[in-house]
């Protein structure tokens, strides 16, 4: 991710994909089958309740870490995902919603490209809010621009009690920096007062070992005396500091009291909590919110307290670790689905970074079905980073799973309907010794029309593998089919899934990949290989990686789209029109035609030739059978015409390498893959 990024409030492309194939609509139904089901999973949530359409009921904002800041309508205590919302807002690494010129709506304040301050001000009503960024950065009253640190969150408070809201950001030193508002609170103007305001340091780890980080900070008056207290979750603790005012409302003086945070049940996790103090139920009574925003395998990352006490003497109940219920397991989801229980409809399994793998059971109908949050079944795999296909791979009738991991190889879970509705068992699988490289991410369908289910593997490198099946004595066999793939490459983290999707009796091949993107390909029998569909899922972006999944959920006669998250969770797409519908568009000509390595196989040089139809950047690159790096050919420019680069394996061992080309021209980026074979 670049710092020039914006982070997009909500991007309108998750929502709606208006033709992604001619006759066919996916429309993203977050609420298909439960509110927020499949809303995408939470992961780093930074967050803010605040009443942003002044209805009387707070609303949820939730930035994570695709970038995406999502708005949840609240009524009546519960959060519905409105994936349309954007108010016009363009969110940085961090935002806060205030009323800074007191006008009765709430304005937002964000982080520029980098350590810079934006105001976003409110210029429509408090009921129909509507953002406008001037197009400058904030300054203070000396012309300096005011900077907080992109990856802390800041936050407002009357330090002063003056009647206007003061700025405070921390510092990964440790400190807290203040700019007082010497302004009025309808004319703000903000002063660099200190940079160690009341001479806070926060420092973890002891003495031998001192720890400070990125932090999120607010300010409570926790006991109700006038005066507000600081709370403060650190990069490095796991719970929350409290720092209490003992001073006056007009003069704070602050103390640091307690490193673990409420008493009563301290929160836990990984690190860098965000906190929010708010009446999340309505009784008068301020509860309190936190959100861990340490990079986990974690699905417990937004927890909530209740107030059973009173204001002026908190007592803080822990009620959920989720505070929004959807489909969620942890981070970097892979989708499978298939009647696993054998009663008729489809079911769905959920792999997961932390090495799980949970099957949710369809508890509705085969038109109208209904998921649980919570797994029917749960198992560990050693393995982390897991990715899964689902097929009947033995010809007993159930469907089995394939997955797979970081550690490059394949596992091969059997389906054992008999006696439990789910008992898979490990059992042995004829690709058991192939190495794939890190991240191997399985798929089972026909790719090269024979009717006859073939596996396709990605991997971190984007690199595909075919293994063509066929059926000897009643079992499956898989045979590697070197280069079946060359000229396909859609970046890091390939994730494949085969399926007919618009019934023309060609398979077509979706690949997902790092940045959130689904890439199309369809099978052409005359040529024996894949070929790209410009159009399909373009406007597909989940902005981290995506692993898709088509399966007819409803059984209303079309296939529906199922993307496994980064943040590790599930989005739905619903396919809304008819299914047997072709896409014809043509693919525009790649500027680089690669040709056949020579002498292949070689020994240890061999030179690769290429035409290029118009002037380009290129840069060439090795990667070894596993996906990992064997070396840098060129990166430099090009005239348009015929070229050729050589490459020296001496030092290596021999077997099958991969060459990619990455072509920039004015026209786009474009990557191309081929296999050359070294034998000593």
């Amino acid at each position: 991710m670049t710092a020039s990024r914006p982070f997009h409030l909500l991007l309108l492309l998750l929502s709606f994909i208006p033709s992604a194939l001619p006759g066919q609509t996916f429309t993203y139904a977050p609420h298909r089958f439960g509110v927020n089901l499949f809303a995408g999973g939470i992961d780093t949530p930074r967050f803010q309740f605040v009443d942003i359409d002044a209805d009387g009921d707070l609303d949820l904002f939730l930035l994570d870490r695709d970038g995406v800041a999502a708005f949840y309508r609240g009524q009546g205590g519960s959060y519905s995902l409105e994936p349309a919302a954007s108010f016009g807002l363009s969110i940085g690494a961090w935002f806060r919603f205030a009323d800074i010129d007191a006008d009765g709506d709430q304005d937002c304040f964000t982080s520029g490209d980098f350590s810079d301050v934006r105001l976003y001000l409110n210029t429509g009503t408090a009921a129909s809010p509507q953002f406008q960024w001037n197009g400058t950065t904030l300054k203070d009253t000396a012309g300096t621009e005011l900077m907080s640190e992109r990856f802390s969150v800041p936050t407002l408070a009357d330090i002063d009690a003056d009647g206007d809201l003061d700025l405070f950001t921390g510092s990964q030193s440790g400190s807290v920096t203040l700019y007082t508002n010497t302004g009025t609170p309808h004319a703000p103007a903000f002063a660099f007062t200190t940079a160690q305001f009341g001479g806070i340091l926060i420092v973890g780890g002891g003495l031998r070992k001192p720890l400070h980080g990125a932090s999120g900070i607010e300010f409570f008056d926790a006991d109700s005396n006038g005066t507000l207290d600081l709370f403060w979750g650190d990069y490095f603790n796991p719970s929350l500091y409290a720092v209490k005012n003992t001073g006056t409302p007009h003069a704070p003086v602050m103390a640091l009291t307690d490193s673990t945070y409420p008493k009563e049940e301290p929160v836990s996790t990984f690190g860098f909590n965000i906190p929010q103090h708010v009446d999340l139920d309505g009784d008068g009574v301020t509860d309190l919110v936190t959100a861990s925003v340490f990079p986990t395998e974690s699905y417990d990352t937004f927890w909530r307290y209740r107030n059973i006490g009173t204001n002026a003497q908190p007592y803080y109940e822990l009620q959920t670790k989720n505070l929004l219920t959807m489909l969620d397991a942890g981070a970097r989801a892979s989708v499978a689905a298939a009647d696993f229980d054998g009663d008729g409809d489809t079911d769905l399994c959920i792999a997961s970074a932390g090495g799980e793998i949970r099957i949710h059971a369809n508890s509705g109908t085969v038109t109208q079905p209904h998921f649980s949050s919570v797994p029917d079944h749960t198992m560990k795999v050693p393995d982390l980073y897991l990715t899964v296909a689902a097929r009947d791979m033995n010809f007993d009738g159930s469907p089995d799973l394939l997955i797979g991991g970081f550690s490059g190889t394949l596992r091969f879970y059997r389906n054992v309907p008999a006696g439990a509705p789910f008992t898979f068992s490990p059992q042995s699988f004829p690709l058991d010794a192939a190495a794939f490289g890190n991240s191997a991410a399985p798929a089972v369908g026909d790719a090269d029309g024979d009717a006859v289910p073939d596996v396709v593997v990605g991997n971190s490198a984007g690199v595909l593998a075919m293994y063509k099946g066929t059926v000897v004595n009643g079992a499956y066999t898989f045979t590697a089919v070197p280069g079946y793939f060359a000229g396909i490459d859609v970046g890091n983290e390939a994730m494949p899934f085969i399926t007919d999707i618009d019934a023309d009796g060609r398979s077509d091949l979706f690949i997902g990949n790092s940045d959130g993107r689904v890439a199309r390909y369809e099978f052409d029998p005359a040529a024996g290989k894949f070929s790209a569909v410009a159009s399909s899922f373009a406007s597909v972006d989940l902005r981290v990686n995506a692993s898709p999944c088509f399966t007819d959920i409803d059984a209303d006669g079309d296939a529906d789209l199922f993307l496994g998250s980064g943040k590790g969770g599930v989005c739905f797409y619903e396919n809304t029109g008819p299914s047997s519908v072709r896409d014809d568009v043509t693919v525009p000509v790649s500027p680089l035609t690669l040709f056949p390595n020579y002498p292949n196989p070689f020994n240890p040089v061999t030179t690769i030739p290429f035409f290029l139809s118009e002037d380009a950047y290129i840069r060439a690159e090795v990667f070894t059978p596993l996906g990992s790096a064997a070396g840098e050919l060129v990166r430099q420019p090009y005239r348009a015409g015929h070229h050729s680069v050589r490459w020296n394996a001496a030092g290596l061992p021999s077997g099958t390498y991969f060459v990619r080309f990455t072509v920039h021209t004015r026209h786009g980026l474009t990557r191309i893959t081929a296999p050359m074979l070294f034998i000593k």
